[in-house]
């Protein structure tokens, strides 16, 4: 009986790293990379971003320490000192992409890596599959290969009757396919919802 609209929930995948290695005209899934504070000072700073090839191949994530990389640094690893100008410039880039399939009131800029977009309005404009699914799936692909087309980086995108749905789809599967896109329904609830194992795996919950 919820009300049901169409959302989608688009995080820019390792976003800071992913920046830095298109700037090297670099493939942002591929390149070991990691964005470090004093980059300049070996055993000091933080690791504020790494790349998905980083984080699995020297088993780190964003708030790992430059000890908790193989000493000495891999040859092969880029570590970069932090850019936020930049950052924030590729996401103003990143979000007038979105402004081309939603209006100003249908975009939510929720971090410098995540934007919520209710699709609703735009849907019979960009699509003209049959389905409800359908016509969801053909705009997001849309959207992301114009974010890809447009900056280089890669987009994965939750898709949602709402945007706890839409985040939950987000990140528990569309991070981790290789679409990179996931849709989740109230009536997909009791399969994908109730499966998640961990309490903490859910949007808001520390």
């Amino acid at each position: 009986k919820e009300p049901i609209n169409d959302y989608f929930l688009i995080d820019i995948k390792s976003f800071y790293a992913s920046v830095e290695c298109i700037e090297r005209n670099l493939d942002p899934l591929t390149t070991p990379l990691v964005v470090m504070s004093q980059a300049d000072h070996t055993g000091g700073g933080l690791i504020l971003a790494s790349s998905p090839t980083a984080k699995k191949k020297y088993n780190i994530t964003n708030v790992s320490r430059p000890r908790d990389l193989p000493q000495p640094y891999p040859k092969e690893l880029y570590i970069v000192s932090p850019r936020m100008n930049l950052y924030i410039q590729r996401n103003l880039e990143v979000n007038n992409v979105f402004r081309k399939y939603v209006a100003d009131e249908d975009l939510l800029i929720y971090s410098i890596d995540e934007s919520i977009l209710k699709v609703t309005k735009s849907l019979n404009l960009f699509t003209k599959a049959k389905t409800r699914s359908e016509r969801r799936r053909q705009l997001a692909k849309l959207i992301k290969e114009q974010v890809q087309k447009e900056t280089g980086l890669v987009a994965a995108i939750g898709i949602g009757d709402n945007p706890l749905l839409a985040k939950l789809a987000l990140d528990n599967e569309a991070k981790n396919n290789e679409e990179f896109i996931a849709e989740w329904t109230y009536q997909s609830v009791p399969e994908k919802v109730w499966n998640i194992s961990e309490m903490t795996d859910f949007w808001g919950i520390g």
